[in-house]
């Protein structure tokens, strides 16, 4: 590790008067990066609300902000007294669940944890998406908190006082059907029925008492469908193409991702319930049998999690033609790891798990069910908390298949644990490889820390430059603690987008992610070398990879800033 930074620092030497020199000449190519990407961000976003403005003519951002944030202190309220009742009607099924089991963790663990003097400092739409399936809206949310943990075996005496307030950024994202009406009457966030008006009060089947309406379905109001942190969310309207969705949409018009990654994200929650009862129903009902067989013998082994945090949870493929249709999702979540027979908890650590769910071929998606997806595909029915695999009303089961998406597989993402020594990296682009692959800030970040430490360790100038670098995507400092951690014990799973890596398209993406700001700076620089090195590509080559992406970056955003919609001149 010294040769190689000793080799580092010797090129940086030389670059560093070629950047000198060009400083002047980043600013005015910084702020048409940055300005160009702000703008690109705001006519997007301007299109799709067009779109919603077209079906909806009284739809108003401040108006569902502010029903926003009201929201954001009854759902935390909720988290915060374990009483998940007067969220109930805005979650979607998979939000709802993920709650319930969070509370029921809690419980076992003896520890409550509570959420004290919150102050929500900041709401802002950063996304608005229209389709033929949903209407979407993102918030970003920041707000200040301190989080006390309770002892619940001892009369709630405080384990850890946590009374410093932390700064916390969410996104909410929030959905609804295409054409649903803004109304001047209160709704599901405010407590009340969106299609009668009268004070909601849900039956067994989610439906509202007095008008029998469904109103979690997304056909009268907007629906909490995701909550993401701040270190795994990007925005996802980026045109990238899922492989089989498009041809698998012409057989299955109402086929859609944000119900099959609510889905997804239920069964997670599930598959969490049954590690910590070390029992396999909670997941009869949305688990092939096999599955179910396969998991008793394999995965209940006295463990549980704790802690958990779902990063992650998105369509990567979708494949059919067989008896049975298949879509296959990408989960990436971090969790300490609880031994039950010692009580012994783990340091948290990252997982990636691909998820392959199937369907009988022929079937088709209903919109109308909206986000319930753990509700009876035949007669609406809430599923029972007995965690029985057939519907208590009807008699339908609900894990052949036979009528809605069930967990056929849960592997890991990568068949084994990734050590960078002697794993083979291709140097040069792979044909026939995809170009809409996922690259996330943790990933990246994953991987640098990967690279550098195929000889075993990090030393300072490295560390130092990483820090520099998490710092400067607003990674919180505990994340890169924690991946350091696990690969120095050698337990790091790398989150990775594909099974072969390709280091000339993760340098790339490395590159873009330095110039968000459009420039790079000299800690960043270093570790653009240091990655490189490892894979012989040359100093000339980064610094060559570097301009072109630059260039390109420049000229993209030039184009929007001149577009016939831009009133400013470019600030130089």
């Amino acid at each position: 590790m010294s040769t190689l930074f000793s080799i580092i620092n010797a090129l940086g030497g030389e670059l560093a008067g070629l950047f000198k020199g060009e400083r002047d000449k980043q600013r005015p190519v910084k702020n048409t990066v940055v300005r160009g990407l702000q703008k690109q961000n705001k006519q997007k976003q301007q299109i799709q609300h067009n779109k919603i403005k077209k079906l909806d003519r009284y739809f108003s951002e401040a108006l569902i902000k502010s029903r926003v944030e009201q929201a954001f202190f009854i759902i935390k309220q909720a988290y915060s007294s374990h009483k998940i009742r007067p969220a109930t009607a805005f979650l979607s099924d998979g939000l709802a669940e993920s709650m319930q089991i969070l509370f029921q963790i809690q419980k076992q663990r003896q520890r409550h944890r509570k959420i004290e003097n919150l102050n929500l400092r900041a709401c802002e739409l950063v996304g608005i998406e229209a389709d033929k399936h949903f209407e979407t809206l993102h918030f970003k949310l920041d707000s200040m908190a301190s989080y006390p943990i309770l002892d619940t075996s001892s009369g709630y005496n405080k384990i850890s006082s946590n009374s410093a307030l932390t700064l916390h950024t969410e996104y909410w994202t929030f959905v609804r059907l295409p054409g649903t009406q803004t109304r001047s009457k209160p709704g599901l966030i405010e407590g009340y029925c969106p299609n009668c008006g009268n004070k909601l009060n849900l039956s067994q089947f989610s439906l509202c008492e007095s008008c029998g309406s469904l109103v979690g379905s997304g056909e009268y109001d907007w629906i909490l469908a995701k909550i993401t942190s701040e270190q795994q969310w990007r925005f996802q309207n980026a045109k990238r193409q899922i492989a089989g969705v498009s041809d698998y949409q012409v057989v299955d018009p109402a086929f859609n991702i944000p119900l099959i990654e609510d889905r997804v994200s239920s069964i997670f929650w599930r598959l969490q319930k049954a590690w910590l009862t070390q029992k396999v129903d909670p997941i009869l009902s949305v688990a092939h049998p096999d599955f179910v067989n396969e998991f008793q013998q394999q995965h209940l082994k006295q463990f549980c999690f704790d802690n958990i945090e779902l990063g992650l949870c998105e369509v990567s493929r979708v494949e059919f033609g067989g008896r049975f249709d298949k879509v296959h999702l990408l989960l990436k979540w971090q969790a300490n790891k609880i031994d039950l027979n010692s009580n012994h908890s783990s340091d948290s650590k990252f997982y990636a798990h691909n998820i392959t769910l199937i369907r009988k071929t022929g079937l088709s998606s209903d919109l109308k069910k909206g986000l319930h997806s753990l509700h009876c595909f035949g007669c609406g029915a809430p599923q029972s908390e007995n965690y029985q695999d057939c519907c208590v009303y009807c008699g339908n089961r609900f894990n052949s298949g036979e009528q809605d998406w069930i967990l056929k597989d849960l592997s890991p993402y990568l068949e084994h644990i990734i050590r960078v020594k002697g794993q083979q990296f291709a140097v040069d682009g792979i044909p026939g490889k995809r170009a809409d692959r996922i690259f996330d800030p943790v990933s990246l970040l994953s991987v640098l820390v990967l690279v550098l430490f195929a000889d075993g360790k990090v030393d300072a100038a490295e560390k130092r430059c990483l820090d520099e670098f998490v710092k400067n995507r607003r990674i919180p400092q505990k994340v890169l603690d924690e991946i350091i951690k696990a690969a120095e014990a050698g337990e790091l799973e790398l989150l990775t987008p594909d099974e072969t890596l390709d280091a000339s398209d993760w340098l790339d993406k490395l590159i873009e992610m330095c110039l968000a700001d459009g420039q790079v700076c000299a800690k960043e620089q270093k570790l653009l070398l240091a990655f490189g090195a490892k894979f012989n590509i040359l100093a000339i080559d980064i610094n060559l990879r570097i301009k072109r992406i630059r260039q390109k970056m420049v000229l993209k955003n030039q184009q929007i800033l001149k577009s016939p919609h831009s009133n400013h001149k470019e600030e130089r």
